[in-house]
């Protein structure tokens, strides 16, 4: 947004306020939209886009912007504390956008904000409360950005939805028959678990990001990632790379031919676990693991209803109802 805008914007709201709410979130290395209401929307000042690598993303912050000393004259030692009446607090819970308050002090150039929500909003019985965080302060501008960044995720059950749909070409795979793989490896000496995924069927593979899972076993981290799938282990890989290991044990000489000779054969030698989820290999640092997904009953199930939900209808075209 230009500099052009802005001034308006200021000549509109809250001069101080504004213009420093907008330089704080265009002059970071997101370079967010900063977006004025030129036509008044009740309660909201502001929008604020979110802008990737890729350009505007369409998610959306809806701010209110409150600018004065007055504004501070009540306060906790961990909170200020800000009031309204009835039609604000339903008009922003129930706002299709995450609406912040944001609090500008023009003795101190700070401002404050605070997410409103049905769990920050406080009915005092006449009116409400909001209680703005003193440490949610407008000075770093990532850490800032970053909060404001996940109130644009969606509600969980929205999130779960879209999770399988990322995924839906290797659902596919294995619904169809092929063998589709995830393998990973255990930093066992680490004290915060970590995994890095990678999913591949033939020639295909796909490496998610490292997963961070304090407390979490292995089989809770493949529950959440993989919900779609029954995690299986990759028997021939395990039983290939039980070789060396065998021949690290049991190696006894060679002929004279020059042929080695190993005190028991592989197949006496070798044991096939009884466990599913076991590394294949192991060096005392690192536990590699290579695991089979066969589709369970939610994979099979979400292939069906995403068909659904995905199909347009002819009746979705001309049907219509009468008030």
């Amino acid at each position: 947004m230009g500099w052009a805008s802005f001034r308006c914007f200021c000549h509109a709201y809250a001069r101080a306020c504004s213009a420093s709410t907008s330089k704080f979130i265009t002059r970071s290395s997101h370079g967010w939209l900063f977006r004025e209401q030129t036509t008044h929307d009740y309660g909201i000042d502001a929008h604020v886009e979110i802008v990737e690598k890729s350009g505007p993303t369409g998610k959306l912050i809806a701010l209110q912007i409150k600018s004065g000393k007055s504004f501070f004259d009540e306060e906790t030692e961990q909170d200020y504390v800000f009031r309204t009446d009835d039609k604000h607090v339903v008009y922003w819970t129930g706002h299709s956008m995450p609406v912040l308050i944001v609090l500008y002090d023009p003795g101190s150039k700070l401002m404050y904000w605070q997410h409103i929500s049905e769990t920050t909003v406080e009915c005092t019985g006449k009116n409400w409360k909001i209680l703005v965080p003193k440490s949610n302060v407008f000075s770093d501008v990532e850490r800032t950005l970053r909060a404001f960044g996940a109130l644009t995720q969606p509600e969980p059950y929205v999130r779960k939805l879209n999770a399988l749909r990322l995924d839906r070409r290797w659902i596919e795979l294995a619904d169809e028959g092929y063998e589709v793989r995830v393998s990973f490896d255990d930093w066992v000496n680490k004290s915060l678990p970590r995994f890095q995924l990678t999913i591949s069927c033939e020639e295909k593979s796909e490496t998610w990001p490292m997963v961070f899972g304090p407390g979490m076993g292995i089989q809770d981290v493949l529950a959440y990632l993989l919900p779609w799938a029954e995690c299986l282990l990759d028997r021939e890989v395990h039983r290939q790379e039980a070789v060396n290991e065998w021949m690290n044990q049991c190696y006894l000489c060679r002929d004279p031919d020059g042929d080695a000779l190993y005190t028991l054969p592989f197949d006496q030698w070798y044991q096939s676990p009884d466990e599913e989820i076991v590394p294949i290999s192991s060096d005392g640092e690192v536990e590699s693991y290579c695991l089979l997904l066969k589709l369970n009953e939610l994979g099979s199930a979400f292939l069906v209803l995403d068909d659904y939900l995905s199909e347009p209808t002819d009746f979705d075209q001309r049907a219509f109802t009468l008030d």
